[in-house]
């Protein structure tokens, strides 16, 4: 899997992180193919834009400096692979937590708004560590299965 391919979504999204969630969801094989390769760096802004939230704030979540990030873009570079797993975990949580709420603007709206659940913090500020992303999946479990979250 190219990810060159998600710089043209689909004209309903116009979006290329809304074209990663799509592509990537169902196929892991693909998905880890990408990772490896590194998502483009622009990827870093479509996902600040998809979630209406300051490219810093996904910066944050990636772990990526903004010098660092401005690099890339500038020169069309690529993510490292640590750096486009923790974007993926972004969309992979976003697409399951639109499944549970079965609604897209009512799940991006749940991972950016801070939560008792998540000790005041926001869920997308739990996705920088695969264990606050396991700690995001457990809630959104809890809420699709009528639990307490």
């Amino acid at each position: 899997m190219r990810i060159e391919a998600v710089t043209a979504p689909a004209a309903e999204d116009d979006n290329a992180f809304a074209a990663l969630m799509r592509q990537t969801a169902d196929d892991r094989l693909g998905a880890m193919t990408a990772i490896r390769e590194g998502f483009p760096a622009s990827m870093l802004k479509e996902a600040g834009t998809y979630f209406e939230v300051p490219a810093s704030r996904i910066r944050a979540v990636v772990r990526l400096p903004e010098t660092t990030a401005h690099s890339l873009v500038k020169r069309g570079g690529n993510l490292d692979a640590a750096v486009s797993e923790r974007l993926w975990r972004l969309a992979d949580l976003m697409w399951m937590a639109r499944d549970v709420f079965e609604d897209e603007n009512a799940a991006k709206i749940w991972l950016r708004t801070p939560s008792l659940a998540f000790r005041s913090l926001a869920p997308m500020d739990y996705l920088d560590t695969e264990p606050g992303a396991m700690s995001v999946r457990q809630v959104l479990n809890a809420i699709a299965t009528g639990g307490a979250a």
